[in-house]
Protein backbone atom coordinates (compact mmCIF):
# COMPACT_ATOMS: atom_id res chain seq x y z
CA UNK A 1 0.00 0.00 0.00
CA UNK A 2 1.16 3.74 -0.90
CA UNK A 3 1.96 6.21 1.59
CA UNK A 4 0.67 9.39 1.27
CA UNK A 5 1.84 11.93 3.09
CA UNK A 6 1.70 14.56 0.21
CA UNK A 7 -0.98 16.71 -1.07
CA UNK A 8 -0.28 15.89 -4.69
CA UNK A 9 -0.44 11.65 -4.14
CA UNK A 10 -4.76 10.75 -5.26
CA UNK A 11 -4.34 7.30 -5.22
CA UNK A 12 -1.64 4.60 -6.19
CA UNK A 13 0.85 4.11 -9.50
CA UNK A 14 3.93 5.41 -10.22
CA UNK A 15 2.93 8.20 -11.26
CA UNK A 16 0.44 9.66 -8.56
CA UNK A 17 2.44 12.52 -7.95
CA UNK A 18 4.78 13.94 -11.24
CA UNK A 19 5.56 17.19 -10.32
CA UNK A 20 7.06 15.78 -6.76
CA UNK A 21 8.55 13.21 -9.01
CA UNK A 22 10.01 15.55 -10.99
CA UNK A 23 11.25 18.50 -9.33
CA UNK A 24 13.73 16.35 -7.51
CA UNK A 25 16.02 17.23 -10.90
CA UNK A 26 16.90 19.71 -8.35
CA UNK A 27 19.17 17.69 -6.79
CA UNK A 28 21.08 16.43 -9.40
CA UNK A 29 21.54 19.62 -11.05
CA UNK A 30 23.24 20.46 -7.39
CA UNK A 31 25.30 17.16 -7.86
CA UNK A 32 26.64 18.62 -10.98
CA UNK A 33 27.42 22.04 -9.54
CA UNK A 34 28.88 20.46 -6.48
CA UNK A 35 31.07 17.85 -8.83
CA UNK A 36 31.84 20.80 -11.38
CA UNK A 37 33.29 22.37 -8.09
CA UNK A 38 34.93 19.52 -6.82
CA UNK A 39 38.09 19.97 -9.17
CA UNK A 40 40.68 22.87 -8.31
CA UNK A 41 42.34 24.84 -11.23
CA UNK A 42 45.42 22.51 -10.72
CA UNK A 43 43.02 19.49 -11.60
CA UNK A 44 43.22 18.17 -8.34
CA UNK A 45 39.82 17.18 -6.88
CA UNK A 46 38.18 17.67 -3.60
CA UNK A 47 37.26 14.07 -2.28
CA UNK A 48 34.85 15.40 0.31
CA UNK A 49 32.94 17.85 -2.31
CA UNK A 50 32.85 14.36 -4.29
CA UNK A 51 31.05 12.76 -1.81
CA UNK A 52 28.23 15.68 -1.31
CA UNK A 53 28.13 15.13 -4.83
CA UNK A 54 27.50 11.77 -4.64
CA UNK A 55 25.33 12.38 -1.72
CA UNK A 56 23.11 15.07 -3.49
CA UNK A 57 22.21 12.42 -6.23
CA UNK A 58 21.31 9.34 -3.74
CA UNK A 59 19.12 12.12 -2.18
CA UNK A 60 17.49 12.88 -5.53
CA UNK A 61 17.10 8.87 -6.59
CA UNK A 62 15.92 8.02 -3.29
CA UNK A 63 13.16 10.84 -2.81
CA UNK A 64 12.06 9.90 -6.77
CA UNK A 65 11.74 6.59 -5.93
CA UNK A 66 9.66 7.72 -2.69
CA UNK A 67 7.38 9.81 -4.56
CA UNK A 68 6.58 7.52 -7.39
CA UNK A 69 7.03 4.07 -5.23
CA UNK A 70 5.74 5.43 -1.99
CA UNK A 71 6.94 2.42 0.00
CA UNK A 72 8.87 1.99 3.56
CA UNK A 73 12.06 1.42 2.16
CA UNK A 74 11.30 3.92 -0.20
CA UNK A 75 11.01 6.31 2.54
CA UNK A 76 14.38 5.07 4.09
CA UNK A 77 16.34 5.47 0.61
CA UNK A 78 14.54 8.87 0.82
CA UNK A 79 16.14 10.11 4.43
CA UNK A 80 18.97 8.36 4.79
CA UNK A 81 21.40 10.15 1.91
CA UNK A 82 19.48 13.10 3.25
CA UNK A 83 21.21 12.71 6.88
CA UNK A 84 24.47 11.80 5.57
CA UNK A 85 24.59 14.48 3.55
CA UNK A 86 23.97 16.42 6.94
CA UNK A 87 26.29 14.62 8.97
CA UNK A 88 29.18 14.92 6.46
CA UNK A 89 28.84 18.76 5.64
CA UNK A 90 28.89 19.30 9.03
CA UNK A 91 31.97 17.38 9.74
CA UNK A 92 33.96 18.89 7.20
CA UNK A 93 32.89 22.53 8.02
CA UNK A 94 34.02 22.03 11.07
CA UNK A 95 37.25 20.67 10.56
CA UNK A 96 38.15 22.96 7.82
CA UNK A 97 36.62 26.42 9.25
CA UNK A 98 37.09 25.82 12.89
CA UNK A 99 40.29 25.25 15.20
CA UNK A 100 38.43 22.38 16.83
CA UNK A 101 40.06 18.74 17.64
CA UNK A 102 38.92 15.94 16.07
CA UNK A 103 37.68 14.53 19.21
CA UNK A 104 35.39 17.56 19.61
CA UNK A 105 34.10 17.75 15.95
CA UNK A 106 32.66 14.02 16.84
CA UNK A 107 31.41 15.22 19.45
CA UNK A 108 28.98 17.89 17.65
CA UNK A 109 28.16 15.84 14.77
CA UNK A 110 27.34 13.11 17.04
CA UNK A 111 25.04 15.32 19.19
CA UNK A 112 23.47 16.61 15.89
CA UNK A 113 22.64 12.99 14.82
CA UNK A 114 21.64 12.38 18.31
CA UNK A 115 19.02 15.90 18.14
CA UNK A 116 18.07 14.88 14.37
CA UNK A 117 17.03 11.19 15.54
CA UNK A 118 14.99 12.67 18.15
CA UNK A 119 13.14 14.86 16.79
CA UNK A 120 11.82 12.24 14.39
CA UNK A 121 9.85 11.21 17.59
CA UNK A 122 6.83 13.24 16.53
CA UNK A 123 5.99 12.58 12.72
CA UNK A 124 2.62 13.98 12.37
CA UNK A 125 4.02 17.39 14.08
CA UNK A 126 4.34 20.20 11.60
CA UNK A 127 3.76 17.26 8.93
CA UNK A 128 7.36 16.02 9.74
CA UNK A 129 9.08 19.10 9.67
CA UNK A 130 9.98 18.86 13.27
CA UNK A 131 13.01 16.83 12.69
CA UNK A 132 14.58 19.76 10.58
CA UNK A 133 14.90 21.88 13.40
CA UNK A 134 18.53 21.25 14.20
CA UNK A 135 19.30 21.26 10.53
CA UNK A 136 17.85 24.96 11.01
CA UNK A 137 19.43 25.57 13.94
CA UNK A 138 22.73 24.52 12.69
CA UNK A 139 22.41 26.49 9.53
CA UNK A 140 22.01 29.59 11.59
CA UNK A 141 25.26 29.16 13.87
CA UNK A 142 27.19 28.25 10.69
CA UNK A 143 25.77 30.90 9.00
CA UNK A 144 27.45 33.48 11.52
CA UNK A 145 30.32 31.58 11.47
CA UNK A 146 30.78 31.92 8.02
CA UNK A 147 29.85 35.29 7.32
CA UNK A 148 31.89 37.83 5.51
CA UNK A 149 34.84 38.67 5.52
CA UNK A 150 35.80 35.46 7.34
CA UNK A 151 33.88 33.12 5.23
CA UNK A 152 31.77 32.23 1.69
CA UNK A 153 28.72 34.12 3.37
CA UNK A 154 27.40 31.34 1.83
CA UNK A 155 25.35 29.95 4.55
CA UNK A 156 23.20 32.86 5.80
CA UNK A 157 20.78 32.63 2.47
CA UNK A 158 21.17 29.06 2.73
CA UNK A 159 19.67 29.49 6.24
CA UNK A 160 17.07 31.69 4.52
CA UNK A 161 16.20 29.41 2.18
CA UNK A 162 16.19 26.22 4.34
CA UNK A 163 13.68 27.96 6.65
CA UNK A 164 11.63 29.07 4.20
CA UNK A 165 11.15 25.49 2.38
CA UNK A 166 10.63 24.27 6.32
CA UNK A 167 7.86 26.03 6.15
CA UNK A 168 6.98 25.23 2.81
CA UNK A 169 7.25 21.41 3.42
CA UNK A 170 5.07 21.88 6.67
CA UNK A 171 2.11 23.74 5.10
CA UNK A 172 1.85 21.16 2.62
CA UNK A 173 -1.03 19.07 4.09
CA UNK A 174 -2.71 22.43 5.53
CA UNK A 175 -3.29 23.73 1.64
CA UNK A 176 -4.84 20.50 0.12
CA UNK A 177 -8.33 21.86 -0.39
CA UNK A 178 -7.19 25.07 -2.67
CA UNK A 179 -4.05 23.89 -3.75
CA UNK A 180 -4.46 20.36 -4.94
CA UNK A 181 -0.28 19.87 -5.98
CA UNK A 182 0.59 21.15 -2.51
CA UNK A 183 3.74 23.05 -1.59
CA UNK A 184 6.89 20.03 -1.32
CA UNK A 185 7.96 20.51 -4.82
CA UNK A 186 9.14 23.96 -3.57
CA UNK A 187 10.82 22.00 -0.76
CA UNK A 188 13.04 20.02 -3.27
CA UNK A 189 13.94 22.79 -5.14
CA UNK A 190 14.51 24.99 -2.86
CA UNK A 191 16.75 22.90 -0.64
CA UNK A 192 18.60 21.67 -4.03
CA UNK A 193 19.87 25.64 -3.72
CA UNK A 194 20.64 24.91 -0.17
CA UNK A 195 22.86 22.15 -1.04
CA UNK A 196 24.94 23.67 -3.73
CA UNK A 197 25.36 26.98 -1.10
CA UNK A 198 26.39 24.80 2.07
CA UNK A 199 28.82 23.01 -0.41
CA UNK A 200 30.11 26.35 -1.57
CA UNK A 201 31.09 27.13 2.21
CA UNK A 202 33.51 24.72 1.83
CA UNK A 203 35.27 25.80 -1.06
CA UNK A 204 38.86 27.56 -0.35
CA UNK A 205 38.89 30.86 0.40
CA UNK A 206 40.27 32.46 -2.77
CA UNK A 207 37.82 30.29 -4.62
CA UNK A 208 34.27 30.91 -2.68
CA UNK A 209 34.15 34.08 -3.12
CA UNK A 210 33.16 33.81 -6.93
CA UNK A 211 31.20 30.53 -6.12
CA UNK A 212 33.92 28.19 -7.95
CA UNK A 213 33.63 29.87 -11.32
CA UNK A 214 37.29 28.93 -12.17
CA UNK A 215 35.98 25.26 -12.68
CA UNK A 216 32.61 25.72 -13.75
CA UNK A 217 33.81 23.54 -16.47
CA UNK A 218 36.03 21.31 -14.74
CA UNK A 219 33.82 18.27 -14.40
Amino acid sequence: MALDLYCERLGPGLLAEPINAFTNAAFLVAAWWILARSRSPDGNRDWALVSLAVLALAIGIGSTLFHTVASSWALLADVLPILLFQLLFLAVYLRRRTSWSQAAVVVVVAGFLLATLASRQWPTLLNGSLAYAPTLMVLLVLGWHDRRPLGSGALWPAAGLFALSLGFRSLDLQVCSWMPLGTHPLWHVLNGVVLALASQALLPRERSGDGGSHTGHGA
